[in-house]
């Protein structure tokens, strides 16, 4: 235990040492031997040491991020403002810490970076305001969504960018996908299902994942308007069958040791419980229906009738419906059985029901499949 403590404390020590601002400074980590300095002098304004190690690293951190600043700027890259900017932000907290210690003050000329730092945001926001406008006039979804992320990028730089606003909500418009998600035919023999509810439910959780670039509205409805979608979720439900329905009846006897099944008196008059054996004979009887189909699922490019993704799921879903009944002595019984024994047999659930029974399951799956598919038009 000793030699853990001594461990500790030397490894405590190790990383108190490695993290001391004149540690920090021999390692050339300016910016953060002045965030230290700051700190100690904070608590201790005096102290000699530590204002020696802010004043010279407070002057190579500013000179370093200006030499920077040049070479971004002598750049050939669009984008170069994004380095300039995070070197202003970076100095421009340096001089914010500064103003918060009195101490500090007195050993240091705390450099206000603010009018450089607006400059560089104002060229940034202008750099990707031009990048976006180029990437619009290609007319294309995808260089849309580009441009929606250079507008936005623009607008964090410089919020009051005229017009920054409306070129953000024309880029998203022009790249959202308009997804049609078609009404469901089901192919059963001598049924009528209603499956509306399976697309209207699809409709409500997709557009309830809020996907940036893409709106899910039925074929029905953009026909209706005479719009046309983007691409085409195309669901349909292959040879969905109803089985027959199917009894099955068994019967055995059950016994049941040691049961208190009374007791006697003695010449005393001392009671003593007696226990034995009970029986009874059981009837068990299951009634089953299975019903079980494919729906298929597939992604059509509507102007060229291209399938971008296809899959079939399989379903099945059984009812059952479980009694029994039994004559003799019901302590034979265990405690489902006993429950069994209230049962009663029921008529089969409308097929209506039962074709809903069958697509819960296929419902989870399609709605992960589609959420998957579209995660690019998420962000």
């Amino acid at each position: 235990m000793r030699t853990l403590y001594f461990l500790t404390l030397a490894g405590m020590f190790l990383l108190n040492a490695c993290s001391s601002p004149k540690n920090q400074f021999e390692k050339g980590n300016y910016e953060k031997a002045v965030f230290l300095s700051i700190k100690k002098l904070r608590k201790k304004p005096s102290n000699t040491k530590q204002q020696a190690i802010l004043k010279a690293a407070y002057a190579y951190a500013n000179q370093v991020s200006e030499q920077k600043i040049i070479q971004f700027q002598q750049q050939t890259d669009r984008f170069k403002w994004d380095n300039v900017i995070t070197q202003y932000q970076q100095m421009q907290q340096l001089y914010t810490e500064l103003l918060q210690c009195p101490g500090c003050l007195s050993v240091v000329t705390a450099v206000d970076y603010q009018q450089q730092l607006n400059e560089a945001l104002a060229q940034g926001a202008e750099a990707y305001v031009l990048a976006g406008k180029a990437a619009l006039a290609i007319e294309q979804k995808e260089k849309a969504r580009e441009a929606y992320r250079y507008f936005r990028k623009a607008k964090s730089y410089q919020d009051n960018y005229a017009g920054i606003d409306e070129a953000i909500q024309k880029a998203q418009s022009l790249g959202t996908e308009i997804v049609g998600v078609s009404a469901i035919p089901v192919a059963s023999k001598g049924l009528e299902l209603n499956a509306a509810f399976f697309q209207q439910q699809l409709l409500q959780l997709l557009n309830q994942l809020n996907y940036r670039f893409a709106s899910f509205v039925s074929l029905e409805a953009l026909q209706a308007e005479g719009l046309y979608p983007d691409q085409v979720v195309d669901l349909s439900f292959d040879s969905y069958t109803i089985g027959q329905t199917f009894l099955k009846e068994t019967r055995e006897t059950v016994v049941r040791d040691s049961v208190h099944i009374g007791e006697i008196v003695d010449s005393l008059g001392t009671k003593t419980k007696v226990y034995g054996k009970v029986e009874a004979e059981l009837q068990r009887f299951e009634k089953t229906i299975e019903s079980g189909g494919l729906l298929n699922i597939a992604i059509v490019q509507p102007t060229t009738q291209q399938v971008l993704f296809q899959q079939k799921l399989p379903s099945t879903i059984i009812w059952t419906n479980d009694w029994i009944r039994y004559q003799g002595d019901k302590r034979a019984l265990t405690e489902r059985e006993l429950n069994l024994a209230k049962n009663k047999e029921l008529l089969p659930p409308p097929p209506q029901e039962l074709f809903f029974a069958f697509t819960q399951p296929l419902f989870d799956q399609t709605a992960g499949i589609l959420r998957q598919r579209y995660r690019y038009l998420k962000k």
